[in-house]
């Protein structure tokens, strides 16, 4: 530091012995050359206080060897001259010293204000508040000079040095629940340095005010789609059951009326309609309890081989009862490798695209089940030839008790795709929706060629 300062020193110096040089050998008079040399003594001042005060010096003597009688000398015959000179070094001395009164002020309140904006961004950004209190003392100990001080935000109190809110000079200061004590060092605090510390514990306090105010928001809004959510949640459940149980209800109690003159076609009309409903409800409700596991995080995958024909297989025949006409039909290609899954999940998902597919195709369309091997993937499709999913529906139909605008009111609970997509999804796969050639949706499910887990 004292080398550098030296450094700064005698380049002031030779600054402004140069530009009293210029003036010489232009000839210029005292007054001119003054000027020269004060101008250049400013600039000096920008390498500090002490190369400030050493070009005002040099000046001074520049000006005596070269503008006063006798010349080339140190020695002044001429009582103006004098008291030109002495002008001279006063003016430049204090406007040397006011300009470096001015930097170091402007350099104090840059650090006061990163100090603030700093601490600020803190709150905002979520940290603790014994880390911004920490924070606080660090960078307001230094700053002011301080001998001790102590900085609370809320309940959590940091404090460095001897603190003593009783001691000469000591500040203590108290806003929205931020306080302060400081205790100054070698200098007493001014009333401009108090000003900068209230302002301080001000801008904290509003910080800290608004993270609570945002936080209280995100509460309430959390708070407000659960409320949504469950509400459309009983909604849909409500609507859903109450039909199944309705018919359920109504044919059990035909059966039981004891005036009901029924044959046997009719009761076996009747214990149809049980059965049928039954199995609808409890599909309808295991949806439910699924979606349920899953979104909780209570469903991991048991993961083993799966053969993506036998399992395609298995979801035809047990969803043949609702073909209603429907020309099943599958397609897996020889490229296609038993795949690292977890087979009740698998099925899962092929049932409940089949199960989609035949709710929105008209009886005796087509619909398959394809798979080709693309990369590190495998791509199956459930395809039908239904009224398809507009572009802006192909997202939202994968979210909890939503159906795609524009088409037919089906039976359901509109869980059977988020069903799919959290399947899928906790696999490392992904699904889409396409148009289908002709027209139609494609259900695009990319099951990950996965290798199996290492035996350990």
């Amino acid at each position: 530091m004292k080398t550098a300062t030296a450094v700064r020193a005698l380049a002031a110096l030779a600054l402004v012995i140069a530009a009293a040089g210029v003036a010489h050998l232009l000839d210029t008079d005292l007054t001119v050359a003054a000027f020269a040399v004060l101008i250049v003594v400013l600039f000096t001042a920008r390498l500090g206080l002490p190369a400030g005060l050493v070009g005002a010096v040099g000046g001074a003597l520049a000006l005596n060897y070269w503008f006063t009688s006798p010349r080339q000398t140190f020695e002044i015959d001429n009582n103006d001259d004098v008291i030109a000179l002495v002008v001279f070094l006063v003016v430049a001395v204090l406007v040397v010293t006011r300009l470096d009164h001015l930097r170091r002020t402007a350099e104090r309140r840059e650090l006061e204000a990163g100090v603030r904006l700093d601490l600020t961004n803190r709150v905002l950004a979520g940290e603790t508040p014994r880390a911004v209190a920490q924070r606080a003392v660090d960078a307001l100990v230094p700053l002011f000079d301080l001998a001790g001080c102590r900085f609370r935000i809320g309940t959590q109190e940091v404090s460095i040095g001897t603190v003593d809110s009783n001691a000469r000079g000591a500040i203590s200061a108290e806003a929205g629940g931020v306080w302060i004590t400081a205790v100054p060092g070698a200098h007493n605090l001014s009333g401009e340095d108090r000003a900068v510390l209230e302002a301080l514990l001000a801008g904290l306090a509003t910080a800290i005010d608004r993270v609570r105010l945002e936080e209280a928001a995100r509460a309430a809004e959390v708070a407000a789609e659960v409320d949504r959510t469950r509400s459309g949640f009983l909604t849909a459940v409500t609507h859903n059951l109450r039909t199944p149980l309705a018919s359920i209800r109504a044919a059990s109690s035909t059966l039981l009326a004891p005036d009901a003159h029924l044959d046997a076609g009719d009761r076996l009309e009747l214990l149809d309609t049980i059965y049928s409903e039954s199995d609808r409800l409890e599909r309808q409700v295991a949806k439910i309890l699924a979606l349920s596991r899953i979104r909780s995080g209570g469903l991991e995958p048991e993961r083993m081989s799966v053969d993506l024909v036998e399992a395609a297989q298995v979801a035809l025949r047990r969803l043949r009862p609702l073909e209603s006409g429907h020309l099943m039909s599958l397609d897996i290609g020889d490229d296609v490798p038993d795949l690292y899954l977890d087979p009740a999940m698998v099925d899962q998902v092929l049932l409940n695209l089949l199960e989609n597919a035949l709710a929105y195709a008209p009886s005796g369309s087509p619909i398959e089940i394809t798979a080709r091997r693309a990369g590190d993937v495998v791509e199956m499709r459930v395809v039908d030839h239904g009224p398809g999913v507009d572009p802006g529906d192909r997202e939202r139909i994968f979210d909890e008790f939503v159906r795609a605008s524009g088409r037919p009111e089906t039976e359901g609970t509109g869980l059977g795709l988020a069903i799919v997509r959290a399947v899928v999804e906790m696999h490392g796969g992904r699904v889409t929706v396409e148009d289908t050639p002709g027209g139609g949706a494609s259900f695009v499910v990319a099951w990950p060629v996965a290798h199996r887990r290492p035996v350990t």
